[in-house]
């Protein structure tokens, strides 16, 4: 389908975009230019018509941002029964007439964190395969618009759970009409509008979800920091707290976005190293890194494939069990909750004292929850206890240098195809470079052989740590901590680039094949230097369960948080919840506090 142009409309002082789709027509014939803002009201009895359609219209103003009162100047009434209108009628909501059609209306709102690389619509509503790009602005020119159609055109169904849902997806996934652009300028001269869509937005479109952009992301989704690491487009803002903390990577935009946009529903974005975990930490949203091997990855493209995996963004746990279970291979079923807490101390405690009060109460909460207390250990020490037989050694390098070989093995051809087009090498970011320097370096009896210790390092870990459970999905939780309570500001200069251990914080869930669920649940009070007013930055914490267990895992946490009532759902903007008095959501001034070690961000 060609390219069709979209039209603009303001309606009492709100930005819209009108739909180029017909939905369908009236026999009046009108002005084929007039654009006019007009309700359709399905189902409607033939008994007390007035009363019926005012309450509707009232309903229509509650549940709707798209709608609003001054629609109802115009209204098409459409006879019927309420419950008929799926497939006999056009959908109840906001619409333009525009001459005879009738088009839907898409309310613009702007991208002011500067989170999406593009907003997109679908060509077709009904069937959306292809999407075309949105070139739309804010009415000061300042900032890209981004079109959400209204919540009263589709409603959810067991076949179609997320029918309306409105969901941002990571510029990493190929999206049908629209390029990929790897936040790199050299990838998006040389390519051009993908044709097929990534196997997991085509299920998640069928389930009913809309895709509203893509969103921002480090180049070719390493991870680059604000600001000086981010060049050939810019880092995305992270909502909380002051605005000017990192957003982290390389799923930034993503992340912000849902943090930020109430009229936002999901984001979608990706995990190999952290790339899902550390933006759910500043961001301060619930997250997922799934199991290993719970969806098709053909589509995305960055795919180191023994590491990369999807990744969600919630600002619920209930939201974040929806699209878990309903698109991910996953068991659902399991009769009891893990017996066991891991607690490793290979990563505990927090040199922040502060920190570790607020982690210390989240694994109280669990232990009290499940009747256990936790186990300490170290999986180091461990590992040097009892190596299998067939280790070739510590896998300390494994991980990093085995994924530094595939990322860049992947990105061979690119390079190739743009020094046959352009006869020069493209621009390589500083972690980029860094990362394929090392993948080029590893030469393939040295891949095999870090490929061969990651297997036994996992067969190991199941055998003598944590292994599945027929009745708990999972004999054990482990939590795990993500991110630093310290600020981090986006115009300090960063560190070089360096390398990870496989056994830490972002490596062991990758490596292991678990799932790692990421829990905010805190909220560090720090005084932003420039202002000098106390702002909060998000504290999480993480679970990680045998492989397969993620729905057990969002299931534990929810019950667990339930049961001593901390907050499920997480709210849009400076604050992830409203401040209180208590360990883990300080609310009292702290400028003159003694330790001020978390109050700036400091290089170690």
């Amino acid at each position: 389908m060609a390219l069709r142009p979209v039209l603009s409309h303001v309606v009492a002082g709100i930005p819209y975009i009108i739909h180029p789709q017909v939905m369908g027509s009236l026999k009046s014939v009108l002005d084929p230019n007039d654009l006019v803002p007009a309700v359709v009201v399905a189902g409607v009895g033939s008994k007390d018509v007035v009363r019926e359609v005012d309450r509707r219209l009232s309903v229509f103003a509650k549940v709707d941002d798209v709608f609003q009162r001054s629609f109802e100047n115009t209204l098409i009434l459409m006879p019927g029964s309420e419950d008929d209108t799926g497939s006999k009628h056009l959908p109840s909501g906001p619409y333009f007439l525009h001459g005879s059609n009738i088009r839907q209306a898409w309310r613009l709102y702007p991208d002011e964190l500067d989170a999406f690389i593009f907003a997109v619509i679908p060509e077709d509503v009904k069937t959306p395969q292809r999407y075309q790009i949105l070139q739309a602005l804010s009415e000061d020119g300042i900032w890209r618009g981004v079109a959400v159609p209204s919540r009263l055109y589709a409603r959810p169904t067991p076949e179609q759970p997320f029918a309306g849902t409105r969901l941002a997806i990571k510029d990493i996934y190929k999206l049908a009409g629209v390029k990929s652009t790897m936040s790199s300028r050299a990838y998006t001269e040389l390519y051009g509008p993908d044709e097929e869509s990534a196997d997991y937005v085509r299920k998640l479109v069928s389930l009913g979800a809309v895709i509203v952009g893509k969103t921002k992301m480090t180049s070719f989704a390493s991870s680059e920091e604000p600001t000086d690491q981010y060049i050939d487009f810019h880092c995305t803002f992270n909502p909380r707290g002051d605005r000017y903390q990192s957003p982290s990577g390389s799923s930034s935009g993503a992340a912000a976005a849902l943090a930020g946009y109430s009229w936002l529903d999901f984001s979608l974005g990706s995990d190999s190293a952290g790339s899902i975990r550390a933006p759910a930490s500043c961001n301060g949203l619930f997250s997922l890194r799934p199991s290993y091997n719970s969806t098709s990855m053909k589509g995305v493209a960055v795919n180191p494939h023994a590491f990369d995996v999807v990744g969600h963004f919630s600002r619920t746990l209930e939201d974040l069990n929806l699209i878990v279970s309903s698109s991910l291979d996953l068991p659902r079923q399991w009769t009891k909750y893990p017996s066991r807490i891991l607690y490793p101390t290979d990563f505990f405690p927090h040199g922040n004292a502060k920190h570790q009060a607020m982690v210390e109460e989240l694994v109280s909460v669990l232990e009290k929850f499940l009747g256990t207390k936790r186990i300490e250990f170290n999986i180091a020490d461990r590992w040097n206890r009892c190596p299998p037989a067939e280790a070739l050694g510590k896998p300390e390098r494994s991980a990093f240098w085995s994924l530094c070989r595939d990322y860049n093995k992947m990105f061979e051809p690119y390079h190739e195809d743009y020094r046959k087009k352009f006869g020069k090498e493209p621009y390589e970011g500083v972690i980029t470079s860094f990362r394929w320097g090392i993948g080029r370096s590893v030469s393939e009896e040295q891949y095999q052989n870090h490929t061969h210790a990651l297997h036994v390092f996992r067969e190991w870990f199941d055998k003598n740590v944590m292994t599945s459970d027929s009745e708990s999905l999972s004999d054990a939780i482990m939590p795990m901590p993500y991110g630093s309570a310290n600020p981090k500001y986006r115009d300090v200069p960063n560190e070089e680039p360096s390398t990870s251990h496989t056994i830490g914080e972002k490596f062991i869930s990758p490596v292991l094949h678990m799932p790692q669920l990421v829990l905010p649940f805190a909220q560090m009070p720090y005084q932003f230097r420039i202002s000098g007013r106390v702002e909060h930055r998000p504290i999480v914490s993480t679970l990680v369960g045998a492989k397969g267990s993620d729905l057990m895992l969002i299931s534990l946490a929810k019950a667990a948080f339930e049961s001593v009532s901390w907050p499920t759902s997480i709210a849009t903007g400076r604050y992830m919840f409203p401040l209180g008095n208590n360990t883990r959501n300080v609310a009292e001034e702290i400028a003159n506090a003694p330790d001020q070690g978390f109050l700036r961000h400091k290089r170690e």
